[in-house]
């Protein structure tokens, strides 16, 4: 464990060594227990063993430094030795059960000692991990609206000088590298939405009822008036466990692609359905689609989808094969996994490229049916 951890430690040893009183109460009780073992040497086996429980009830509530441990054991140990010793003078005991009894005792109240150390050495690791993964998960939401910020601002700021200059420019080659300047610029702010994307679908989210229909209309509204493209929602999805921001930023992302692989006229379809025991996602486009290899990577790891053959499935331990697909399809594929989801894709009967997202579906009342459409079909 590291200095923090060392120190989470020592701070959690401390908030329990701050039971003083305990340590005073039991002092008493033993005390009261060796009392009545002198006055009542014939009954000696009840207070004695109270005593050691007064003990281990004591120190469970709070760890004592380990002076004050040896301490009591020592006093309470040779007080209530004594004590038998007298009544084994008297004849009320034998000595093989002073021989037995006093030496398990201690061994016992040992384990349990060392025992709660343990616990409690165990209890601020845990403690520390648990603080240090939310202190990384504060940082990485600080680094993405940190990057959110800094990428932006300069990229709108740097558009928006390039439009004034475009419509002041009338030389037809000024206008040409304006535009050339124009679309890199348009090129990084694409790469920086996928950037923080990417960073938000790592965040930890937590499950809760999801209105999918709702979902897919909001990303169907904000795509819609990005690309000129022949937009189709048709959902009947419903309600089901999920996290709305993760499944929102996973469509956010096949939407990209989809925009990515078509041109202006082409279709991009989203479809919500509805079955038995899941919740279906997909984005369908008219474009050019995605090549057999492609669909091949996309499906690895997958089982595959109800009504198709098995495809070729990467085996355990090799390497990821989204990792080069430029697609930004690895981190989506890992969100819908952490739902029990899949992530599938495979050519249109038109051609273009068809990604879903699957998720176990939990029946949490009847779905809703939104149909809104731009013309044209899939």
């Amino acid at each position: 464990m590291t200095t923090d951890g060392a120190r989470l430690t020592a701070r959690i040893n401390a908030n329990s060594l701050g039971h003083p009183h305990l340590i005073e109460a039991w002092t008493v009780w033993a005390a009261a227990c060796v009392i009545v073992m002198f006055v009542l040497p014939d009954r000696e086996a009840i207070p004695y063993y109270l005593g050691w429980a007064g003990f281990a009830l004591a120190f469970g509530f709070g760890t004592w430094r380990r002076w004050q441990l040896i301490t009591s054991l020592a006093w309470y140990t040779l007080a209530t030795v004594v004590a038998l010793n007298r009544s084994l003078m008297l004849g009320s005991i034998s000595w093989d059960e002073i021989s037995t009894e006093v030496p398990l005792m201690i061994l016992l109240t040992m384990l349990m000692a060392w025992q709660l150390r343990r616990s409690r050495t165990a209890q601020a690791q845990v403690m520390w991990l648990a603080e240090r993964d939310a202190q990384a998960s504060r940082d990485r939401e600080r680094l993405m609206q940190l990057t959110s910020h800094e990428l932006r601002t300069p990229l709108t700021i740097a558009r928006g000088y390039v439009e004034v200059m475009q419509a002041r420019v009338s030389v037809l080659v000024n206008q040409q590298d304006l535009a050339v300047i124009a679309d890199e610029l348009d090129r990084l702010s694409r790469v920086s939405d996928r950037l923080i994307r990417m960073m938000q679908l790592q965040r930890e989210t937590t499950s809760e009822i999801v209105d999918f229909d709702q979902v897919l209309q909001q990303v169907f509204e904000r795509w819609q008036v990005v690309a000129d493209r022949r937009w189709s929602l048709v959902t009947e999805a419903g309600l089901a466990q999920g996290s709305p921001e993760r499944i929102r930023t996973c469509l956010d992302t096949l939407v990209e692609n989809a925009i990515r692989y078509t041109s202006q006229g082409d279709m991009i379809r989203f479809v919500g359905t509805r079955h038995v025991q899941h919740v279906v996602l997909s984005v369908l486009d008219s474009g050019v689609g995605l090549t057999d290899q492609q669909i091949i990577d996309i499906n690895a790891f997958e089982p595959p989808r109800q009504g198709t053959k098995a495809g070729t499935t990467a085996g355990v331990g090799s390497t990821d094969p989204l990792a080069g697909t430029g697609l930004g399809l690895s981190i989506v594929r890992e969100a819908a996994h952490e739902f029990g989801g899949t992530l599938h894709a495979w050519h249109t009967p038109g051609g273009g490229a068809a990604l879903t997202l699957t998720y176990p579906l939990k029946p949490t009342g009847e779905p809703g049916t939104l149909l809104v459409a731009s013309g044209g079909s899939l």
